[in-house]
């Protein structure tokens, strides 16, 4: 009972502490755009499309239409406001192209354990057939 309650306190002093930074933010309306927008965005329009699809799709494109998600969820934040000051090595690259990339990567080994799905029930199938 000490140990929640300790930890209890530790978590309301940072919840404090955090807001106290949040108010010196100078830029309201990106402060207002990540912390209200965002889960506003998240809840009443990603969070039930993908649901819907998660009810619709099976297998290995799940999969993908999930980390696809994660990916750009990811680069929104540098995709979105490209003014971001300058860090050698950190924004000085082409994130539409670093994206496209990675998606075409996640959806080409989705595409690859579709296909060696069905090589497999292929296979599978053949091997039945010939042993009747």
């Amino acid at each position: 009972m000490k140990t929640r309650l300790l930890v209890g306190v530790a978590g309301l002093v940072m919840m404090a502490w955090g807001a106290l930074l949040a108010l010196e933010v100078p830029q309201i309306v990106e402060f207002g755009a990540w912390f209200l927008a965002g889960p506003l965005v998240h809840d009443l329009v990603l969070a039930p499309v993908v649901g819907l699809a998660g009810l619709a799709l099976k297998g290995p494109v799940k999969a993908g239409a999930v980390v696809s998600g994660i990916l750009v969820l990811i680069a929104v934040p540098v995709i979105w406001q490209p003014h971001v000051p300058v860090n050698p090595g950190l924004h000085d690259r082409n994130y539409w192209l670093g994206l496209a990339i990675s998606l075409a990567v996640v959806w080409l080994l989705v595409l690859v354990r579709l296909v060696w799905k069905h090589v497999r029930r292929r296979l599978g199938e053949t091997e039945f057939t010939e042993a009747t």
